[in-house]
């Protein structure tokens, strides 16, 4: 499947909000492959290397266990997020589950850069 070419998006989910357009050290969780308009479309699941929870999550199955419904509401926020624009509902791959950590490092590799939430991956 073809990607759409944008920048890697990262979703952090800390404890503490972020600043609008602050540059924050992130460890990759997980990530979700969203289908939008026929395209591909990473969507990562990280957190803030200073959350205090960044130490007790290590990998998507420990945010699953210790953070119950946080990737299901990331999933369902994607999945219809356009509709109010009159777009369809985004649809998911590999059966809509998130991928491990491992599979967010490639995604990542191929973005150029995730350690960051704040950079643009195409900026380097």
């Amino acid at each position: 499947m073809k990607g759409d070419n944008d920048p890697v998006d990262v979703v952090e989910i800390g404890s503490v909000a972020l600043t609008v357009g602050s540059v924050t050290p992130v460890k990759p969780l997980g990530v979700l492959a969203m289908i939008d308009d026929g395209e591909l479309d990473w969507k990562i699941i990280a957190i803030a290397a200073s959350d205090p929870l960044a130490n007790e999550l290590n990998d998507i199955a420990d945010v699953e266990a210790k953070l119950p419904g946080v990737v299901s509401g990331i999933r369902e926020w994607f999945r219809w997020y356009k509709t109010p624009d009159d777009k369809p509902i985004n649809a998911f791959g590999f059966g809509e589950r998130a991928l491990a950590k491992a599979d967010a490092l490639k995604v990542g590799r191929r973005g150029r850069d995730i350690g960051t939430v704040g950079k643009r991956a195409d900026a380097y």
